[in-house]
């Protein structure tokens, strides 16, 4: 066999491809697949098997692409949460540093002062009065639960922890009971009117 010969099979067989995966997203039965495939790419057989192939070949690529996206997902949303934990570690430690405050007062007296259109009144400063406190840093405990809130999330994305057993109770501990429905059914044939 050439090389075109493979080429053109090839392409053959990813037009089928394309039209088979269509059609099965539609929910097309088997039989409709392959009489719709032999139509559209005019083909004289088109076996029950190879359209079976065909359909398991696409479930098997859509899984694995399916699976390659996740995992993409999950090292973006792992690579987000290990930078947010490394700003919180350097926050925290900024937080442990000592400091000096700092504040600042000032005093004064309001003045009249005609501007513009009308009597504005401005505040004349008379004296200030500055203090300075030293801030002992013991460390800023929010950032550690911060931490633990993010590294949370990673092990929840990385499946660490046991699944949870959820039991639905009722009230008092008591297992729930569906209540009893009752459907009343109307005879529609005795609202219509025959024709005479």
């Amino acid at each position: 066999m050439s090389i075109y010969q493979n080429q053109n099979r090839r392409k053959d067989r990813l037009a089928r491809l394309e039209i088979v995966g269509q059609l099965y997203r539609r929910h097309y039965s088997n039989r409709a697949i392959q009489k719709e495939v032999m139509t559209r790419l005019n083909l004289k057989t088109y076996s029950h098997l190879t359209v079976q192939r065909d359909i398991q070949y696409l479930l098997a690529e859509w899984r694995k692409a399916r699976i390659e996206n996740t995992e993409l997902l999950v090292q973006g949303e792992l690579t987000q949460i290990d930078e947010c934990v490394r700003e919180l570690w350097d926050q925290w430690d900024k937080s442990k540093e000592d400091y000096k405050k700092q504040k600042q007062i000032d005093f004064g007296k309001p003045t009249a002062a005609t501007i513009g259109f009308g009597d504005k009144k401005k505040i004349r400063i008379t004296s200030s009065e500055r203090t300075t406190m030293d801030i002992i840093g013991l460390g800023d405990v929010s950032y550690i639960s911060e931490i633990r809130q993010q590294l949370q999330e990673r092990r929840k994305l990385l499946g660490l922890y046991a699944p949870e057993k959820q039991q639905i109770i009722g009230q008092d501990g008591k297992p729930i009971t569906p209540d009893t429905i009752k459907i009343e059914v109307i005879d529609s044939r005795e609202q219509v009117k025959l024709k005479e």
